[in-house]
């Protein structure tokens, strides 16, 4: 009888406990990578100096224009509103643009983490780089590749 009384003491105290790991591997924002190829045809990094990066989706300037940033990978925020964001990257002798479109899952995990929003299928519409390539069309912290890598001759 006293080990049925501790148990059930056990229990209530135990199930009445909230599972407060509310981390989620999903992110919303897209990794990119900066590429060029040498003679032989191989990737090597590149680095490009941006005036300033502008969503109107965002409806702000992701880099500021006060400071010119010389970057070689980085990360933009997709709009969780819409299920298109376009990118417009501004450096002295160029604007690139580039226009994503994916879908967003949202799932509760629990009544306590609340929202969890997944975007998926990620896709390019339009894009004015040498050349692009996909890695990852779903976005999430766990994965050590960019989603995106961009390729400036």
């Amino acid at each position: 009888m006293k080990f049925l009384t501790i148990g059930i003491i056990l229990a209530g105290v135990f199930s009445c406990q909230v599972d407060s790991n509310c981390g989620s591997i999903n992110v919303d924002y897209i990794t990119f990578h900066l590429k060029s190829l040498n003679a032989n045809g191989q990737e090597q990094n590149k680095t490009v100096k941006y005036d300033s990066i502008v969503s109107p989706q965002a409806n702000m300037a992701l880099y500021k224009p006060d400071s010119v940033i010389a970057i070689g990978a980085f990360s933009l925020p997709l709009s969780p509103a819409e299920n298109v964001t376009d990118f417009y990257l501004y450096s002295a002798n160029r604007v690139d643009s580039l226009r994503f479109t994916y879908e967003k899952i949202n799932r509760v995990d629990s009544p306590e983490c609340g929202i969890d929003m997944e975007f998926v299928g990620l896709d390019t519409v339009f894009h004015s780089y040498d050349s692009m390539i996909i890695v990852n069309d779903t976005l999430r912290r766990t994965v050590n590749a960019p989603n995106i890598k961009l390729f400036i001759l």
